[in-house]
């Protein structure tokens, strides 16, 4: 009986093992496939600084090197990623398989390669949390999208979420880790597993955002100033017109005061007084025109750079 009793146990003890070995074996298949993967993969000096100049953590940089990441050019990253996009894509995440980045070569827009890589990334460490894990950091990116007050990032999620709600979450998931400066605790810790400074992928991002902030700033100050002063003209040019007009009805009494010198006389004073106030009001508009020309080339300009910024970063196959 005793002899039954321990062969039960140890059959039983022996199941649990196979039980126990078989959860571990596919608990970190992942971690035997990924170690397949970079057996014999070596990063390029282009690749590998992308990761160290984004921050990324050994996981982080890990996961990275795993999708085999490649900077492109318009025409080849136009036939890699083909997302159907209305907006400008810099990188997409092919799930488990690549992740592809557009080569900016804009040296305004230094920076942005980083953080589209760490974007990218995130991504990848998304799709690999498991359903509870996914349910939990879920509801931290509600948490700190309902406190997101960052006019150009909740643009940013209106877009993705118009094109497909289902793609919300591991939207956010990247571009809250690497565009957003303040978070929620738990949600700090929780990228901490992923960046060692990920206040410092933050900045690169708000860098190269600012070289587009900074121009739109300007173009719409000068479209303020270009409105006040175009409101001056108008109504110079209202008046000129009035003015035009009493001088010539004055210049009719005039013609009729011949026979009556002193009349005549006060007549011609008025008449060249309204002149000269007719005359100065002619040469404050063309002033007024000359500073307005002279905004407009300086603003011109700036929506030229402006233009060339987004030229630069435009992946798109055609303007929309």
């Amino acid at each position: 009986m005793f002899v039954r009793i321990v062969k039960k146990i140890v059959l039983a003890l022996f199941v649990l093992g196979l039980f126990s070995a078989g959860f571990i074996a596919v608990a970190r298949a992942q971690d035997i496939i990924d170690w397949w993967k970079l057996r014999d993969y070596t990063p390029s000096d282009t690749v590998a600084s992308l990761a160290s100049n984004s921050f990324m953590s050994d996981k982080a940089r890990k996961l990275f090197y795993v999708h085999d990441p490649v900077l492109l050019d318009k025409q080849v990253f136009q036939n890699s990623c083909t997302v159907g996009e209305a907006t400008i894509v810099l990188g997409c995440y092919i799930t488990n398989q690549r992740i592809y980045l557009y080569d900016v070569q804009e040296e305004k827009l230094a920076g942005v390669e980083e953080v589209t890589a760490a974007h990218e990334m995130l991504h990848a460490a998304y799709d690999r949390l498991s359903l509870s894990q996914r349910d939990e950091v879920n509801l931290l990116l509600d948490e700190a999208y309902e406190r997101l007050s960052d006019e150009r990032l909740l643009e940013i999620m209106r877009t993705y979420k118009e094109r497909d709600e289902s793609v919300l979450h591991t939207e956010l998931h990247s571009v809250l880790g690497t565009e957003l400066n303040e978070l929620p605790k738990d949600l700090e810790e929780y990228y901490s597993q992923y960046f060692t400074d990920r206040s410092k992928v933050v900045a690169l991002a708000q860098a190269y955002a600012n070289e587009f902030t900074l121009r739109e700033e300007k173009i719409a100050s000068f479209d303020e100033q270009l409105a006040a002063i175009n409101s001056v003209i108008v109504r110079n040019q209202v008046e000129m017109s009035e003015k035009v007009s009493v001088l010539e009805s004055r210049k009719n009494t005039i013609t009729g005061l011949r026979n009556e010198p002193a009349e005549y006389n006060r007549e011609v004073d008025t008449y060249n007084q309204e002149v000269n106030i007719y005359n100065q009001i002619v040469e404050k508009t063309k002033e007024l025109i000359d500073q307005y020309n002279s905004i407009v080339s300086e603003r011109n300009a700036i929506a030229v750079e402006e233009r060339s910024l987004v030229e630069a970063i435009d992946t798109r196959a055609s303007e929309l």
